[in-house]
């Protein structure tokens, strides 16, 4: 099946990327196409918009609020174990595999009853999106695996172009909140995590598609950052300045010591050059990168050939 069409028999998905061979083939393939012609129309959608402007609200939107809104609920159901480690409570463990048992129920919820069909091919994307309970960790490789999810559903027709903002202001947004709340309440270890020289221990599409929605703001600028009332103010309407909030929460100190690459792209000029320069980054450290894409799921609508 092509990766345009809609095919006629899902499949589980599973992983390909054995290799820096598979990675490379990856690069060419139409998922790889696909994903990141879907990154950038999102990006599109809200160049300059807030994330409190009103905007298209499918069923479909309405109905992916509630299964991340069920899934963060559960956290009152597994509280915390006492331990005393810097990371990783194995509580975890437990929330996931409620994950687990529950994400086809709740796919049937979020789809149409006509694709239902198509059950078995994206709970393991949604599954795959919320850290590793192994490793109680999570990184950029299992947010990718949640652009990817909402990506299958666009693949299958049930995501159009008018619902682009809202993918970002409400659904991606409600899922950074879910795993800002899983990371402080479980203290998820970061996967793969290149310490102070990353852009953040955990996520990188909040920077990039936020970095967007500054793009003709007249007031605030990528130096902005450092004024924590501007942070403050602003925080809840920019993905960026939310996540730059964030790491100065999680990461006592200067942020030119927490976060030298943070602090670094605060020099630039412009939101636009911000902009295009993440997404040049994303390409090369997240998508680029074996021990992300190694977990990276193909099956029918995602093809690796």
């Amino acid at each position: 099946c092509n990766v345009m069409g809609t095919p006629t028999s899902f499949v589980v998905p599973t992983r390909l990327i054995k290799d820096v061979h598979d990675l490379r083939t990856f690069e060419t393939s139409p998922a790889a196409t696909r994903l990141q012609s879907f990154i950038q129309a999102l990006n599109a959608s809200v160049c300059g918009v807030k994330l409190s402007d009103e905007c298209v609200i499918s069923p479909l939107v309405t109905r992916l609020l509630a299964a991340l809104s069920t899934v963060e609920q559960w956290t009152d159901d597994y509280p915390p174990s006492p331990q005393q480690m810097r990371y990783g409570n194995v509580s975890f463990r437990t929330w996931h595999q409620r994950l687990i048992a529950s994400t086809a129920g709740l796919m049937e919820q979020v789809l149409p009853e006509a694709n239902h069909g198509a059950v078995i091919e994206l709970a393991p994307y949604f599954c795959e999106s919320f850290g590793n309970a192994t490793r109680i960790d999570y990184g950029t490789g299992h947010e990718t695996a949640f652009v990817a999810f909402l990506l299958c559903l666009s693949e299958l027709g049930l995501i159009a172009a008018d619902d682009h903002q809202a993918m970002v202001t409400r659904v991606f947004t409600k899922y950074v909140a879910v795993m800002r709340r899983l990371q402080t309440l479980y203290r998820l270890e970061p996967a793969g995590s290149h310490g102070v020289w990353g852009l953040d221990d955990y996520c990188f599409l909040p920077f990039y598609w936020g970095a967007s929605q500054l793009v003709h703001h007249d007031r605030i600028k990528p130096r902005s950052i450092h004024v924590d009332d501007i942070l403050e103010l602003f925080g809840d309407d920019y993905l960026y300045l939310s996540s730059v909030k964030f790491v100065k929460q999680v990461k006592k100190g200067n942020l030119s010591e927490t976060s030298p690459m943070l602090n670094d792209i605060s020099g630039v000029l412009n939101w636009g050059k911000v902009n295009t320069g993440l997404l040049k980054m994303y390409k090369v450290e997240c998508l680029g990168k074996f021990p992300i894409m190694q977990h990276f799921l193909f099956g029918s609508i995602l093809t690796l050939q």
